[in-house]
């Protein structure tokens, strides 16, 4: 009895339809290494794995099976990683690095090389670094350790060079996996390497498995991934990333204090993200389609709604350029570095919610509008963007509506005192370029002006349509640049600000 006592459910073809991780040998008291068994689980061939209350230490990222439900109501926590300094330098072509004691890694263990030579993310005063070179061990020799890739560039011991374990939780490689739950994913980001893990054959950054809470990633297209209910948070990289999923859907999980983005599409298409809680990113985004070079490989028909954004330092959501007929609808982007923005095609906004804007970081401390909307053939209805610093809505894309809402100030003025701070006059906004520096209230309503979308390109804005808007406490509702082509403001109206 004692044997099967973690078979729920038996299935007819002899295969257990439900496990429990306990029968695997989880222990689940948060010190011991429950990797392999909760893999074991997930290895069993059971459509429904079940990870009970608890903490289960894992040292490597777990891989569901293709059709499988994973039930997590405990937490499932990276463990501390492991790191040693080098013994020597890592250079050009090595697929081997020596390090001072290789006692703590394992044969299988993702690892990060780093060192002080690596550049900082965004540049200025973080201390964050990217592009730490990512592989897998594949052997180990006293404290040599054989890895699955060449270097491309140097690390060194001079350089406080190390390398360290750096594995995410959860990747889905295949199609019709489900996660859900009440448990949570934890990153344990504390104790983690802090840098974002990037091949190391290549000059490429964020090897999502290697740092993320869930990735969903395989060979080719996946299909009917659902991840809902749970909790994903402490992440050195995203909380969920897609990439090439369809029909696949996010809903009702709270991602909360990664470092970059709490949800992540790349190439995704007729997939819906709903009534999640995206909070405190402490370097970048809520939710993101991320911009690509190539339009085909933009994601397509996107249904983001009723999701709530709040504090991430840079955006609440972002739809980039290259992407198309993404529709968003009753979203609540509160107290982001940018709450909304808009920079691909063909998409719509319905009762989106706006508010206000916070002061985290650099990002937000130079000229931040509320709202940008930069793509093309966009059809923006009944938007709130109340409590801005200075500009309500940016337009500097081509065939815009925006129809219905309201514009106005925030509660209280945000003060600036960077040094070197520019404080502009009316008329100076900026222009999408993010070069001033601003204090006080709310200056500009709707600005419809050229701007830098798209890595760098510049937009002047054209065909923009405005109509039945409500602006309050705004000293000027409209700014319009003299290169804009084709604007019809048709009726604004002014409400007396408190």
């Amino acid at each position: 009895m004692e044997k099967n006592q973690g078979i729920i459910n038996q299935g007819l073809s002899g295969m257990p339809a439900e496990v429990s991780a306990r029968a695997f040998g989880a222990v689940g008291d948060g010190f011991a290494d429950d990797t392999s068994a909760l893999q074991r689980a997930l290895d069993s061939g059971a459509r429904r794995v079940i990870i009970p209350p608890g903490c289960f230490l894992i040292r490597r990222t777990l891989e569901p099976a293709a059709g499988q439900c994973v039930v997590i109501d405990g937490t499932i926590k990276i463990a501390d990683a492991e790191r040693s300094p080098l013994a020597r330098d890592v250079r050009s072509g090595d697929r081997s690095v020596l390090v001072e004691d290789a006692s703590g890694f394992q044969v299988g263990d993702t690892i990060s090389i780093h060192d002080d030579n690596l550049p900082i993310q965004g540049g200025g005063r973080k201390v964050r670094r990217e592009r730490a070179g990512h592989a897998k061990v594949l052997s180990i020799a006293g404290d040599e350790l054989l890895l699955d890739r060449s270097a491309f560039r140097t690390f060194s011991p001079t350089a406080n060079g190390f390398v360290a374990r750096q594995n995410g939780a959860i990747w889905i490689r295949h199609s019709a996996v489900r996660l859900c739950g009440t448990g949570c994913l934890d990153g344990n980001w504390s104790n983690q390497l802090n840098a974002a893990p990037g091949f190391l054959d290549m000059d490429s950054s964020e090897v999502h498995p290697g740092a993320s809470g869930i990735t969903v990633q395989g060979d080719g297209w996946l299909d009917g991934v659902i991840i809902e209910g749970i909790t994903v948070r402490n992440f050195t990289l995203h909380g969920i990333s897609f990439r090439q999923a369809e029909l696949s859907i996010v809903r009702n999980v709270t991602v909360e204090a990664v470092h970059d983005k709490g949800i992540a599409l790349w190439n995704c298409r007729d997939c819906r993200i709903s009534g999640n809680l995206c909070r405190d990113s402490v370097f970048e985004d809520g939710i993101m389609l991320h911009q690509v070079k190539d339009p085909a490989k933009g994601c397509r028909r996107i249904f983001i709604e009723g999701n709530i954004c709040r504090n991430n330092a840079r955006y609440g959501i972002h739809i980039g350029a290259g992407m198309s007929e993404i529709h968003l609808a009753n979203n609540l982007c509160s107290e982001n570095g940018f709450n909304l923005s808009i920079y691909g095609d063909h998409c719509t906004s319905t009762a989106d919610v706006a508010s206000g804007t916070t002061d985290r970081l650099f990002l937000a401390a130079v000229y931040r509008p509320n709202v940008l909307l930069g793509g093309r053939h966009l059809s923006v209805t009944n938007l709130s963007a109340y409590g801005t610093r200075f500009v309500g809505v940016e337009i500097c894309g081509q065939a815009i509506q925006l129809q219905g809402g309201l514009i106005g100030p925030m509660d209280a003025p945000v003060f600036c005192d960077e040094p070197g701070a520019k404080h502009p006059l009316l008329g100076e906004w900026g222009r999408g370029s993010g070069e001033f520096y601003i204090d006080g209230d709310c200056r500009i309503g709707i600005a419809i002006v050229p701007g830098l979308t798209g890595r760098g390109k510049t937009n002047i804005p054209a065909d923009v349509m405005i109509s039945n808007v409500s602006i309050c406490g705004c000293r000027l509702d409209l700014e319009l640049s003299p290169q804009a082509e084709r604007v019809e403001t048709g009726k604004l109206i002014k409400l007396r600000g408190e």
